[in-house]
């Protein structure tokens, strides 16, 4: 029931959409570099806000 094995081999293919292949891989990496970018430059505002409220006194 669970564990049953596909009865042809043609069960175990799956198809690639338009959009999930080359392409796309280079967009998520695009992606996550800006994401890690974004995040980098938002953190060191952040520290630097914080550092900046700590030295006025």
């Amino acid at each position: 029931m669970f564990g049953s094995r596909p009865k042809t081999p043609d069960e175990k293919r799956y198809y690639l959409l338009p959009g999930q292949g080359r392409g796309n891989r280079r967009k998520h990496r695009m992606q996550l570099l800006a994401a890690i970018l974004a995040g980098a430059i938002f953190a060191a505002l952040l520290a630097l806000l914080m550092w900046w409220t700590n030295s006025i006194r």
